[in-house]
């Protein structure tokens, strides 16, 4: 890579207001669609004070109102459908950064925290990085907002919408193939049935064991959007003509590991 073009990377990675816009206008669009649209209404486990949070599984129906929103934006020519594949550096360090002022904002606010609630409570160790990374609070509530479950969703959400964009440019650039359809197919599956069987999350480790710091917050509003994303990157690049025989066994793989029987948790 010679200069010029690490120049030019180390711009796009450079946090805008653009992205900032589009990265704000989304999380609240998710708060407000979590906070008002209907769904199930889940126990969570039972917390070591015996109390137990109860989570709001109408993320199926939020992603499919914003996808319809989104569709409605782009017919009207209010938004464009690239417009998150024309900002994918920006956003990816704009996210970055949000994730580590919540971070520190999450270790702040939970070491200030008396609650006696075994969910919000502070459990410090003494050590910042530690706290930092692991986080203080099990289950920390902004404006009655559950972050740890708001941000599960979000990352999942957002690891569509990124695909979705990336979709739109392959179409306009003339390179839409079987190896792009593939793709965009088995993700969009797995993420569909995340939520529709968000429920389960309710039970996962994360939820009901591990703090909320960076280490979660990171992984779910960067890591699990711009890193599963990386094929659809790739593809959108490098041109791959998938031989038939592929596609076939690619699919009967993909079944075959959709099929399996996971362990519980």
């Amino acid at each position: 890579m010679d200069a010029a073009a690490a120049a030019g990377v180390l711009a796009a990675l450079a946090p805008s207001w653009s992205a900032a816009v589009v990265l704000a206008s989304y999380l609240a669009y998710l708060a407000a669609a979590g906070a008002l649209l209907p769904g199930k209404l889940v126990a969570g486990a039972v917390l070591p004070d015996s109390s137990r949070l109860h989570y709001r599984c109408n993320g199926l129906l939020s992603l499919l109102l914003l996808l319809g929103l989104s569709a409605l934006g782009v017919y009207t020519g209010w938004m464009t459908p690239t417009v998150v594949a024309d900002r994918g550096l920006e956003l990816l360090s704009t996210t970055f950064t949000f994730s580590v002022i919540v971070s520190f904002l999450l270790y702040y606010t939970g070491l200030r925290s008396r609650h006696q609630s075994s969910s919000l409570k502070p459990h410090a160790t003494g050590s910042f990085i530690e706290d930092w990374w692991f986080g203080v609070q099990l289950n920390p509530h902004f404006m009655r907002v559950d972050l740890k479950f708001f941000f599960i969703r979000a990352g999942m959400m957002a690891w569509l919408f990124i695909n979705l964009s990336l979709l739109a440019k392959s179409y306009l650039a003339g390179s839409v193939n079987r190896a792009v359809i593939l793709y965009q197919f088995f993700c969009g599956w797995y993420i569909i049935d995340y939520f529709i069987h968000e429920e389960f999350m309710t039970s996962t480790w994360d939820i009901i064991a591990e703090r909320l710091g960076f280490m979660l917050v990171f992984g779910d509003l960067v890591f699990i959007p711009f890193t599963f994303t990386i094929q659809g990157w790739w593809l959108l690049r490098n041109k791959v003509e998938l031989p038939l025989l592929a596609s076939v066994a690619n699919c009967i793989i993909f079944l075959i590991g959709y099929s399996f029987p996971c362990p519980s948790q």
